[in-house]
C-alpha cells in the first residue's frame, strides 16, 4: 500500500511540474508567475550601450510602479531594425514598444504595424510637446508615433586654416578646394553610408529646393532641383575622401587626424572633436545656404505594436520616459534638441557651441516619409556614391532611383 500511495504522489508531482506549477510562458519563453504581465521594447543599438543607461532607469522605476509587470529589452542594430520588425510583425511576435526613426513610421502604419495613438494620448499630454516635432510621427493626420530625439547640423571647420566660415555653397566649394591646394588635406566630406548618409544628403536637397516626395507621398528624386543640387555636390568629387567607404562617424575621426578640414554633422560629435584641440582647432557655424537656408530635421520616436495585448501599459511606459526629469537627460546625453516644450529655455542651447545648430531648426525640414525607407534609401544612397565617383551622371543617377523607388 505505501509502495502504491508512494507511486501515485510521485505521478502527482510530475504532473505538476509538467503543467508548470503556476507558471506560463512570456513570448520570449522565459516562465512567469501567472497573472504577470511582460512588455518587450524593441531598443536599437541598446547591446552597444545606445541609451541603456536611460532605458534601464526608466524600466526599474516603471516595475516598481506596476508590481506584477517585467519589462523585456530586445535590441537590434540600426542597419537591421527596420527589416526586424517587419519579420517579428509577420511572425506575430512584434514587441509592445518599439524604437524607430520617424521615417519609417509611414511604412509600419500602412503595414499595420503599429497603433495608432491618437485615442491613448490626452490633451494634457500633447500640450507638453512640441507641435512640429510631434508632426513629424504623424502620418495622413494619425499619431503613429512619440518623438523621443531631435537632431539637428552645423558645419565643423579648421578654425586655424579657415578665418571665415563659408556663408553659402559657393563659398563652401572654393573654400574646399583652396583648403585641399593649400594644405594637401581633404577639404570636406559627402559620407555616403546606409546608416546616415542619406540625412546628410538630404541637408542639400532641401537647401536646393528639392524634396523626396511631395505633398500626395509620390516620389520626385529626379526633380530638377534634386538634379541641379547634384550636379553641385559633383563639383566635390576631387576633394571629398572617398564617399562609398566614408561614413559620417569617420568624419570626426578624420579632421581629428588632421585629414580633413569641414564637414557636417551633429552636437554629438564635441566630445571626440574637443580631445585634440591644440593640434586641429574647430568652431561651428550654420550651415552654408543655398537655394534657401534650410537643414534635414531628424526624429526618433517610440510607437505602440498593433499587435500588443497591452497597449496602455505600453503608452503608460512611453509616457513616464516622456517626463521632463527623463527625457531631459537623454536629449542631453546626445546634444539632441527639444522635443518637449520644457525643454526649450535650457541653458545649454544658448551656449556658442549650440547657437548654429539650434538657428536653423526652425527653417528645417523632416526626413521624407517614404513608402519603404530602406528601398529608398540603399537606392537614393547608390545613386549619389555613382554620381560623385562619376559612374554616372546626376540625371541618369536620379532617374533610375526615381524608377526603382516607384516600383
Amino acid at each position: 500500500m505505501k509502495k502504491i500511495i508512494m507511486s501515485l504522489f510521485l505521478t502527482l508531482a510530475l504532473f505538476l511540474t509538467a503543467c508548470g506549477g503556476g507558471q506560463e510562458e512570456t513570448k520570449s519563453g522565459e516562465s512567469k508567475e501567472a497573472g504577470e504581465k511582460t512588455i518587450q521594447i524593441l531598443a536599437p543599438a541598446y547591446d552597444t550601450g545606445y541609451l541603456k543607461e536611460e532605458i534601464d532607469s526608466g524600466v526599474k522605476d516603471f516595475e516598481a510602479a506596476n508590481p506584477g509587470v517585467k519589462v523585456e529589452i530586445i535590441s537590434a542594430g540600426w542597419d537591421e531594425l527596420n527589416s526586424k520588425i517587419v519579420q517579428l510583425y509577420q511572425a506575430g511576435q512584434a514587441p509592445d514598444i518599439m524604437m524607430a526613426g520617424s521615417r519609417s513610421l509611414r511604412q509600419f502604419a500602412e503595414m499595420g504595424i503599429i497603433e495608432n495613438l491618437d485615442s491613448y494620448l490626452e490633451q494634457e499630454y500633447l500640450d507638453t510637446r512640441i507641435e512640429n516635432v510631434m508632426e513629424s510621427a504623424n502620418i495622413d493626420g494619425k499619431q503613429y508615433g512619440i518623438p523621443f530625439a531631435l537632431s539637428s547640423r552645423a558645419l565643423y571647420y579648421r578654425s586655424d586654416l579657415i578665418d571665415t566660415p563659408p556663408a553659402n555653397w559657393d563659398e563652401l566649394l572654393e573654400t574646399a578646394k583652396r583648403v585641399h591646394e593649400e594644405k594637401n588635406i581633404y577639404g570636406f566630406a559627402i559620407p555616403t553610408d546606409l546608416t546616415s548618409g542619406t540625412d546628410e544628403i538630404l541637408n542639400f536637397i532641401y537647401q536646393g529646393n528639392g524634396n523626396i516626395v511631395d505633398e500626395n507621398g509620390e516620389f520626385t528624386i529626379n526633380s530638377e532641383a534634386n538634379i541641379k543640387t547634384m550636379e553641385y555636390l559633383k563639383g566635390f568629387k576631387d576633394v571629398i575622401p572617398d564617399p562609398v567607404s566614408t561614413a559620417r562617424a569617420d568624419q570626426a575621426a578624420l579632421f581629428k587626424n588632421g585629414d580633413l578640414a569641414m564637414f557636417i554633422s551633429g552636437p554629438w560629435e564635441k566630445e571626440e572633436m574637443d580631445k585634440n584641440m591644440e593640434n586641429t582647432p574647430y568652431k561651428v557655424a550654420v550651415l552654408p545656404q543655398g537655394e534657401k537656408e534650410s537643414v534635414a530635421l531628424v526624429t526618433d520616436s517610440y510607437s505602440v505594436s498593433s499587435l500588443s495585448d497591452n497597449k496602455e501599459l505600453a503608452v503608460e511606459f512611453i509616457k513616464l520616459m516622456s517626463k521632463p526629469e527623463r527625457q531631459r537627460p537623454v536629449s542631453e546625453s546626445h546634444g539632441w534638441f527639444p522635443v518637449l516644450k520644457d525643454e526649450v529655455e535650457d541653458e545649454r542651447f544658448k551656449e556658442d557651441f549650440m547657437k548654429p545648430f539650434a538657428e536653423v531648426i526652425s527653417q528645417g525640414i523632416p526626413e521624407p516619409k517614404v513608402p519603404d525607407w530602406d528601398k529608398f534609401n540603399q537606392s537614393f544612397t547608390i545613386a549619389v556614391q555613382k554620381i560623385l565617383t562619376e559612374k554616372a551622371q546626376p540625371k541618369e543617377a536620379m532617374d533610375t532611383s526615381q524608377q526603382e523607388c516607384q516600383k
